[in-house]
């Protein structure tokens, strides 16, 4: 069992199996690798995605598809082999963003899409370049 104690939920407790290893880390947080995906009930249906290396680091997650039913971004070759999965294990989050203060204003970043492997306990922030997409798309609009 892993033991940290983070800013945001407290002490936490989890199994190694549950860590989640992101393959080249995420932009701005390079060097983090591993990760546990929290989904609390009262939060539903946002997800936060803890860092095990920098306890004070948990992003909020979330499913674009929630706000962007249209969302289907081409992902890379390789992408697939990287992250260990099957044909269609791969699942996208996005990294959001929520002014202190202003909830109404949260954005979340469809260019830089979490891919994530529940089987492999794999991921990959990717980086899209794609003009039907922002960084800052409005959740609330």
């Amino acid at each position: 069992m892993i033991k940290i104690s983070t800013d945001r939920f407290g002490d936490m407790e989890f199994s190694e199996e549950s860590v989640l290893h992101v393959v080249g880390g995420i932009i701005g947080f390079p060097e983090l690798h591993g990760y546990v995906l929290i989904q609390r009930p009262n939060d539903a249906p946002f997800y936060w995605l803890q860092s095990i290396d920098d306890p004070t680091l948990a992003l909020v997650l979330l499913d674009p598809l929630i706000f962007k039913p249209d969302y289907r971004p081409a992902l890379p070759e390789g992408l697939r082999n990287e992250l260990m999965a099957e044909s269609n294990e791969i699942t996208l989050f996005s990294i959001v963003t929520i002014p202190q203060g202003r909830p109404q204003e949260m954005t979340a970043n469809l260019l830089g899409p979490l891919a994530v492997c529940p089987a492999s306990h794999r991921a990959r922030q990717l980086v899209l370049d794609d003009r039907l997409y922002t960084h800052r798309h409005p959740i609330l609009s």
